[in-house]
């Protein structure tokens, strides 16, 4: 019977065309035991996600933060978004406090997870001299920093420190890895918080810790690291390239080192990958088609937020035609986000005959100019925070748009309900 009313829904919904409806200033209900939230918090300063699992168990992917004033001018003519909701508060403060108005009811905020997924600035902060010191003097604040000074995180995971060389000798001049070492190192010393690097091919290193045994079909699997990646068997890996591949005179690119996860709960399946590229050679120097490998062992998946913010160096035919998502996410900061050649493909059916309804955190206007009136097609918002919530058992959901100009979370739109991909 359940089934048959998804079916009907699922109907509905298509001769409506995925309707969406419009709930200007309305407060976004609670998220509930057995649901999944998902959510893609823009700040204009780079990526950061929030996850609340069936069981309450939270997870933080990345938090970002940058010098949009030094990006613009090395960068001309590339434009950053303004700071949102405003400048009033730091991109980490900010994030510290949405995931505070979403949290379970009754608990205090915590976050039980944070995986940063490699080691760039619009991905775990930007530290800088005049950046401020926290209270207890051991670490500067930005980016994840900041958010792990507001609300405890029990549970840290990066990509190690290494791999393709000893990170402590070469980024031993970079202030914001310094700064976060030190930051890892504080609060495992004094607050227990506990250190791991993401190992490929597991399903068991980020797990729900209040009542698994109600969720037998909620998994994590990572799906790579550095260049690891899962074999589809067990805990099997791969290497996807080798250090020679990716080393240039003694310096590499991070972005192929991303870490990259599949959430599965029941039907539905969840990919993130940081910034793994899917190109490689002269035109894309420093990059490696990860994106190729990735796509051969995780199949197709309902949601995933683009690689790399949308650029030009990602998402490859190959990686879109086997992960054919009903929904794709691009988390952009930058003017030359989506690459035209990505938003053209995200416009093709996929393998499963679906169009691809892609919401963006922050479409630039000058990304619309050149992207032409056809974005429109494929592209169902241009800004806001995105929030995807899967409702109890994984076999649908919905896309909900959130203002990002307010301090106070409201929905602006909400599209959906969306089926899940049946999976045999």
């Amino acid at each position: 019977m359940k089934k048959l009313v998804l079916v009907l829904l699922a109907v509905l919904f298509m001769m409506r065309g995925y309707a969406q409806e419009k709930n200007v200033n309305e407060h976004l209900p609670a998220w509930q035991e057995g649901q999944m939230d998902i959510h893609f918090i823009n700040t204009g300063r780079g990526n950061s996600s929030f996850l609340i699992f069936p069981d309450g168990t939270t997870m933080l992917i990345d938090a970002g933060d940058m010098n949009a004033q030094e990006f613009e001018s090395t960068n001309d003519p590339l434009k950053v978004p303004p700071a949102l909701p405003d400048s009033s508060l730091r991109p980490g403060q900010w994030i510290a406090a949405y995931i505070k108005q979403v949290m379970p009811e009754g608990r205090k905020a915590a976050i039980d997870y944070a995986l940063i997924t490699h080691f760039h600035g619009d991905h775990y902060g930007n530290i800088e001299k005049n950046s401020p010191m926290a209270a207890n003097e051991a670490y500067q604040l930005s980016g994840l920093t900041d958010v792990g000074n507001i609300i405890p995180i029990k549970n840290m995971l990066d990509r190690g420190y290494t791999y393709p060389v000893d990170l402590l000798t070469y980024y031993r001049n970079n202030a914001t890895f310094n700064n976060y070492l030190a930051f890892v190192k504080y609060q495992s010393t004094n607050n227990g918080m506990r250190y791991a690097a993401l190992k490929a091919g597991s399903a068991s290193q980020v797990v729900l810790l209040t009542h698994p045994e109600l969720y037998p079909r909620f998994e994590i699997r990572n799906i790579k690291s550095n260049a690891m990646i899962w074999s589809g068997k067990g805990e099997g890996t791969s290497t996807c390239f080798t250090t020679g591949q990716l080393l240039e005179n003694g310096k590499f690119n991070e972005n192929p080192l991303s870490n990259a996860v599949k959430i599965s709960y029941g039907p539905f399946t969840y990919y993130a990958g940081g910034d793994n590229t899917g190109y490689e050679g002269s035109n894309y120097p420093g990059r490696r088609d990860v994106e190729t490998p990735i796509a051969k062992v995780i199949g197709k998946v309902d949601v995933l937020t683009l690689n790399h913010h949308g650029n030009r160096d990602a998402t490859n035919d190959v990686f879109l035609k086997a992960l054919a998502p009903k929904v794709a996410v691009e988390q952009s900061w930058c003017s030359d986000q989506p690459g035209q050649e990505v938003a053209f493909r995200l416009m093709e059916k996929t393998s499963s005959g679906d169009n691809i309804n892609v919401f963006d955190t922050y479409m630039q206007p000058e990304a619309k100019t050149y992207l032409g009136f056809w974005i429109a097609k494929g592209f169902k918002s241009f800004e806001g925070h995105v929030l995807i919530r899967v409702l109890k058992g994984g076999e649908s959901y919905s896309v909900f748009i959130l203002d990002d100009k307010s301090p106070v979370i409201k929905v602006k739109q909400v599209f959906g309900p969306y089926l899940t991909h049946q999976k045999i």
